[in-house]
């Protein structure tokens, strides 16, 4: 019987034999349960429970070892019960179980359970004190069934030749192959192929049995891939560790191993994708600006190339937040929409002007996204910007070139009109009177032509300086910009106008913000104010009670201007297309041109601003001038 040892696990050997009960393992190489199944293994103390086992045949079947268990039926149920897999258990007098002539009161406890497809095992104790024995029993019989039922792992046992012995169910499973096909095979045999990572063949030495049997060494979590059958690349992590027997003498190996072939493949997945990702953020880092921020915008990290155009370096950047490169274009409500945006968890968009140290303005097409922390809250921000200033200037000076386009196209038109109309009616004028003083009338005649003549000559003359005085717009467009106080530029014009303002008894008020600059041409200022208020002055309808309100405020990175009051005022139902056009009077005053306002819509609009008039017949007109801070930095989209 000691021959069929080696069918059994080492692990299970080694653990039966210490057990204070019998343990008789049978075998059934058709997978079916029967009475010829075969004893392959029996402890020490179930060799002692064997009457006469030199009587007995040899192989030793179960019909030999429990005749009068097979004369009950009771081998019968067993059988049944493991076909089921079901456990059997059975209370026995020591007559009907043994079949000798020892104590008949004895009670035996008998325990039947499947090990594998083609074993089983008796467990046999004495059992006739209960409360103990029984207390015994059970909790050997649950470290048994631990031991057997419980290895989750693949294990393969091997002999000092490298011989499998044993394979459980889980490494059949593992390695796709059927436990026969396993054992007596060679762990280093040419059934199955193993492959470093790389795909290179692993040495024989190197594998974690041969590391047990050979340097009698434990290896711990070994990862190797195996190629068994045809089957596609199985990946393992493997323990493996010498087995020594009671007196220290090498008897084998064990080895126990778990599937890490997804886990291996996900690996491969994760840093392919590592690698791609790592490329796009080295082309990112090298192509954008890049800074990282906390919650609260507190900077945690940026790169070269933010470094480059912020001109600050990365300590004075790193622990402060992006307020330092604040230019002041953008109005308080934009910084608090991109706030509301990304801490809603919303990626955000947009283009920022900044300012570097050195003070020079940029444009940053700007990606703001949220990053999560492990709860799924917002941890930080990734801002990703791109340099388009190049592109923001360029398109500037291509609207700044159809603006002006337009205003030249429009001014254009006002020289056609004056050229064709105003000079060739003058001209057609002086054609007549020559005409008359050639027909040599009375002298008193000819005085009245040559009145006439001089008369002509003046609004020629006047016509003249109105065309140089638009003229005058473009030319005045090289003079530099100053930046100019508007309190004194309004005091200037008041001064200029203080008789016409005394003798038409109007009372000025102003209402003005405290140390409001504003950087301009000067003689432009100088003259849109002097437009404005005489424009007030010239259509006073009040003898008493007649103001003028003149006011200036800051208001989104523009000045406003605005020049009101209670004059005789505008029907704009009537005249509205008209107002700023050139020629254009609305009153019977003989002081009119209709060329101030033209001029100074004009002078207005090269300056990249804008001018509008509220007006009611009889009751005054407002004028509000919108002026840019720096024109030069006028985007008019």
């Amino acid at each position: 019987m000691e021959s069929y040892k080696q069918n059994i696990p080492i692990s299970f050997v080694s653990f039966a034999e210490k057990l204070p009960f019998g343990v008789f393992v049978f075998s059934s190489p058709t997978s079916q349960y029967n009475l010829d199944c075969e004893l392959i293994y029996a402890n020490p103390l179930a060799k002692d429970l064997i009457p006469n086992p030199h009587q007995l045949r040899t192989p030793i079947k179960v019909r030999d070892l429990f005749p009068n268990l097979e004369k009950e039926g009771i081998l019968s149920q067993i059988f049944t019960d493991l076909s089921d897999k079901i456990s059997s258990q059975f209370d026995l007098n020591a007559e009907l179980l043994l079949n000798s002539q020892c104590d008949k009161n004895r009670i035996y406890s008998l325990l039947t359970k499947e090990l594998n497809e083609t074993q089983f095992y008796f467990l046999i104790e004495e059992v006739t004190e209960p409360s103990f024995a029984e207390k015994n029993f059970r909790e050997n019989e649950f470290k048994l069934d631990h031991v057997l039922k419980t290895m989750i792992n693949g294990v393969v046992v091997t002999n000092l030749e490298g011989q499998i012995i044993y394979a459980n169910e889980s490494a059949a499973n593992i390695l796709s192959l059927s436990i026969d096909k396993i054992q007596n095979k060679y762990f280093s045999g040419k059934d199955w192929r193993q492959i470093r990572e790389d795909g290179s063949p692993l040495p024989v030495d190197e594998l974690p049995l041969a590391i047990a049997l050979e340097k009698q060494k434990t290896v711990y979590n070994f990862e190797h891939g195996i190629v068994s059958e045809g089957e596609k690349v199985k990946w393992l992590s493997i323990n493996a560790a010498p087995l020594f027997d009671e007196t220290g003498k090498l008897e084998g190996a064990t080895a126990s191993f778990l599937d890490i072939t997804e886990l291996k493949n996900t690996e491969h997945t994760i840093k392919s994708q590592n690698r791609k990702l790592k490329a796009i953020l080295d082309a990112i880092e090298r192509s954008a600006i890049v800074s990282v921020t906390d919650k609260k915008g507190i900077i945690k990290r940026v790169n070269q190339k933010f470094i480059q155009i912020s001109g600050y370096t990365e300590k004075e950047l790193v622990g402060s937040d992006h307020k330092k490169l604040n230019s002041k274009f953008h109005p308080k409500e934009f910084w608090e929409k991109m706030w509301k945006d990304i801490l809603s968890g919303h990626p955000w968009e947009g283009v920022i002007r900044n300012q570097s140290k050195l003070g020079n303005f940029f444009w940053l097409q700007t990606f703001i996204h949220p990053l999560y922390d492990s709860n799924d809250s917002i941890e930080s921000f990734l801002s990703i910007r791109f340099n388009i200033t190049e592109e923001v200037d360029a398109l500037e000076n291509t609207n700044r070139m159809l603006h002006f386009t337009g205003i030249q196209n429009s001014k254009l038109q006002n020289f056609a009109y004056i050229v064709s109309h105003n000079i060739r009616q003058h001209s057609s004028n002086f054609t007549s009177l020559i005409d008359l003083l050639e027909e040599s009338p009375s002298e008193e005649e000819r005085k009245n032509i040559l009145n006439m003549l001089h008369a002509s000559s003046d609004k020629l003359n006047e016509t003249i300086t109105h065309l140089n005085d638009i003229i005058s717009i473009n030319q005045m467009l090289n003079k530099p910009m100053e930046t100019c106080s508007i309190e004194e530029e309004i005091q200037k014009t008041l001064y200029i106008l203080k008789g016409s303002i005394e003798s038409r008894n109007i009372k000025v008020y102003l209402d003005l913000e405290e140390k409001l600059e504003l950087k301009i041409i000067p003689a432009y200022l100088e003259s849109i104010l002097l437009n404005l208020v005489s424009n007030a002055i010239k259509y006073v309808r009040l003898k008493n009670g007649a103001f003028i309100r003149i006011s200036a405020k800051k208001k989104n990175y523009q000045v406003q201007l605005t020049v009101e009051d209670n004059g005789l005022g505008i029907n704009l139902e009537k005249h509205g297309t008209k107002i700023f056009g050139m020629f254009k009077t609305f009153h019977k005053n003989e002081d009119a041109r209709g060329i101030g306002l033209f001029i100074t819509k004009s002078q207005v609009e090269v300056l990249g601003g804008t001018i509008t008039v509220e007006s009611t017949e009889g009751i005054g007109s407002t004028f509000t001038v919108f002026l840019p801070e720096n024109p030069n930095q006028v985007i008019p989209f």
